[in-house]
C-alpha cells in the first residue's frame, strides 16, 4: 500500500524547484500545487488519477516514486514504510513510467538487463513477452524509437520489473490502437493482489474498463476518491429528456440524443459509469457529488 500523508508540495520562486512544505500556511497560494493531501492507495487495485493540466497529477506521482524527495519520509509511505531516497527495499518497489522517457543510446535488451540488477524479481520471460506482443525489435537502440515505440519499451520494462507498484503517467500517449489493446492486456494479466497501477491519464475511457478506482484533483487536493464498485452503487448515469430527471440531476451534459445525466441511484442495480460526465460533474460541484457517499 501507499500512503500519502498531509502532503503540501509547491514551487519555490527563484529557481522554479520543487519542495515539500512542512506548514503549507507559510507560503504564498500561488506557489502551491497541492495542500493538505491524503491518501491511501492499496494494493491489488488499479488506480485512474485524472484532473486538468497543471493541477499535480505528475507533480503527486513524482513525489511517490522518489523523483522529489526531500522530507517526502514524513509524507509518503510504502507498505508501512517511510519513504527514503535510495533504500532499495523501497525504489525496487516502485517502477514509474513517466509521460516523456529519456534519449538512451543503449540497446532495448541490453537496457532490461541493466535494470534487473535493481529489481531482484524482473522477469527476462515477461519481458520477451512484452517486447513480442508490443511488436518491438528488442535489439533498437531505445534512442532511434519513436515516442509510441519507446513508451511500449518502457511499459515492457514496468511490467517484467515485477515491482509491487507500478506507476504510469498518460502509458497511452503515442500508442496505436492496436498496442493500446496490448497495454490493456497487460495491466489485466499482470495484476495480482499484492500489486498496484496507478494510471495518470487524460483519455480516461481507453482504460476505463481496468479501473477499481477513481482519483480526481482539483483545487490542491483530491476532490473524489471512491472506488468504482461504490459510485456505480451511488450514481445513476442515464440518458434522459424527461422532466422528473431533469428536476432530480446531480449533474447533466446536453448530447445528440438528448441529456447525459448523473441522478441518485436508487434502483439498487449498479449503474455503468460515464468517466467524462463523473468528471465534469466532480468539477463543476464536488461537494454535491461527494455528499451522496456519507
Amino acid at each position: 500500500m501507499i500512503e500519502v500523508k498531509d502532503l503540501s508540495i509547491g514551487y519555490s520562486i527563484p529557481g522554479n524547484t520543487p519542495q515539500i512544505f512542512t506548514h503549507s500556511d507559510d507560503y504564498d497560494s500561488s506557489e502551491i500545487v497541492l495542500r493538505g493531501l491524503s491518501l491511501k492507495i492499496e494494493s491489488g487495485k488499479v488506480y485512474g488519477l485524472i484532473g486538468r493540466n497543471g493541477v499535480g497529477k505528475t507533480t503527486l506521482l513524482n513525489c511517490i516514486s522518489g523523483l522529489i524527495w526531500k522530507n517526502s519520509e514524513k509524507k509518503v509511505f510504502i507498505d508501512g514504510m517511510p519513504f527514503s531516497n535510495g533504500n532499495p527495499n523501497l525504489s525496487s518497489r516502485i517502477f514509474y513510467v513517466t509521460d516523456t522517457t529519456p534519449p538512451i543510446h543503449v540497446r532495448v535488451d541490453k537496457y532490461a538487463r541493466k535494470l534487473s540488477m535493481f529489481y531482484p524479481l524482473f522477469s527476462m520471460d515477461c519481458f520477451n513477452e512484452c517486447v513480442e506482443l508490443f511488436g518491438l525489435n528488442y535489439k533498437e537502440y531505445i534512442d532511434n524509437l519513436s515516442l509510441g515505440q519507446k513508451k511500449m519499451a518502457f511499459l515492457s520494462f514496468a511490467f517484467a520489473s515485477n515491482a509491487s507498484h507500478i506507476i504510469l503517467d498518460e502509458p497511452t500517449n503515442g500508442l496505436d490502437i492496436t498496442s493500446m489493446r496490448t497495454l490493456r492486456k497487460l495491466i489485466a494479466s499482470n495484476m495480482t493482489d499484492d500489486k498496484t497501477i496507478i494510471i495518470s491519464t487524460h483519455h480516461i475511457n481507453e482504460i476505463s474498463s481496468l479501473l477499481d478506482h477513481i482519483i480526481i484533483l482539483n483545487n490542491k487536493n483530491a476532490v473524489f476518491d471512491h472506488s468504482v464498485l461504490e459510485a456505480g452503487r451511488v450514481l445513476s448515469f442515464v440518458e434522459s429528456d424527461k422532466e422528473t430527471d431533469k428536476e432530480k440531476a446531480l449533474y447533466s451534459m446536453s448530447s445528440a440524443y438528448g441529456n447525459r445525466m448523473i441522478l441518485p441511484n436508487t434502483s439498487g442495480i449498479d449503474s455503468e459509469i460515464d468517466y467524462e460526465l463523473l468528471y465534469e460533474a466532480v468539477l463543476d460541484d464536488s461537494n454535491r457529488i461527494n455528499s451522496l457517499f456519507k
